[in-house]
């Protein structure tokens, strides 16, 4: 039986909790959301409760979308189908930005000594 690498672990809840940020976030901030509106009791003090109640229904259906099989549970694989998705982003920007950023390795250099 494979032994759990904790540091794979921590990849994936780390890939996990910045997915879960932007995709949360996300649609709080395009539908111009201003941070006032997250200010429930307009006391001029934004809490982690309000915030946490104005992303609800965001956080909701990230959560769903990540359930694949919709037990109601993130599983390993979903944890890794959301690693192999950050991954596929990763490198689609890297190819995308390639063009622009300059490689200054020797082995980019063929003159160089």
């Amino acid at each position: 039986m494979k032994s759990t690498n904790q540091p794979d672990i921590a990849n994936a809840i780390s890939a996990l909790m910045l997915a879960t940020v932007l995709l949360v976030a996300s649609p709080a901030m395009a539908a111009g959301d201003k941070s006032n509106d997250f200010d429930a009791n307009h006391d001029g003090q934004i809490t982690f409760e309000e915030v946490m109640k104005k992303l609800e229904k965001s956080a909701r259906k990230t959560f769903d979308a990540m359930d694949h099989n919709k037990d109601g549970v993130l599983s390993k694989k979903d944890f890794d189908d959301v690693r192999e998705g950050m991954q596929k982003l990763q490198d689609w920007l890297h190819n995308l930005l390639k063009p622009f950023i300059k490689d200054d390795t020797p082995e980019s250099h063929p003159m160089s000594v």
